[in-house]
């Protein structure tokens, strides 16, 4: 198994690189569910009269529905997931093997609602990575910036993630 440090510096040459994904096109039915999910009741997310009625046109995600959406497929087998229950894909294809991550705090950024139809793509660049020292030993932090876009490049959303990434041992 890689040293903490010697994680960090994997991850610390990937700062800067990007991916990105095609997330496919969402429809009203996948941002209601996901409304009713969150307890959301607003009838703009489920009533296009009520949207426009708003000044929306039509019905629309609760903003936090395409940051809050990791993957839109069924997901892997559970046998796949890491023991926090995350994958590697989640993880911007990060060398995080051997770490439990927990998440550190979101901010985000709203430009445009998501509509019935709209096609989403995501770029997941790395923007950071600290090696800290804590009370019970070493840990990264890394920050992560997701980038969610329409099919024509139109901003929907911008988040900047702060991840904790601990040895699996010490937790």
């Amino acid at each position: 198994m890689s040293t903490l440090d010697e994680v960090y510096q994997r991850v610390r040459a990937q700062v800067g690189t990007s991916r990105h994904d095609d997330l496919g096109r969402v429809s009203a039915r996948d941002f209601q569910r996901f409304a009713v999910a969150a307890g959301e009741t607003d009838p703009v997310y489920f009533d296009d009269a009520s949207a426009r009625a708003a000044g929306l046109p039509g019905a629309v995600a609760p903003p936090l529905f395409p940051t809050s959406v990791l993957g839109w497929d069924a997901g892997p087998p559970q046998d796949a997931l890491r023991p926090d229950g995350t994958t590697d894909d989640e993880m911007a294809g990060l060398p995080l093997a051997g770490l439990r991550m927990m998440g550190a705090g979101q901010d985000i950024d709203f430009h445009a609602p998501v509509r019935d139809g709209t096609h989403i793509v995501r770029e997941t660049s790395i923007e950071d990575v600290a090696l800290k020292e804590g009370r019970s030993g070493p840990f990264l932090v890394v920050t992560l910036l997701r980038a969610y876009r329409d099919a024509s490049g139109a901003p929907l959303a911008t988040s900047r993630e702060n991840l904790i990434a601990r040895p699996e041992a010490e937790l």
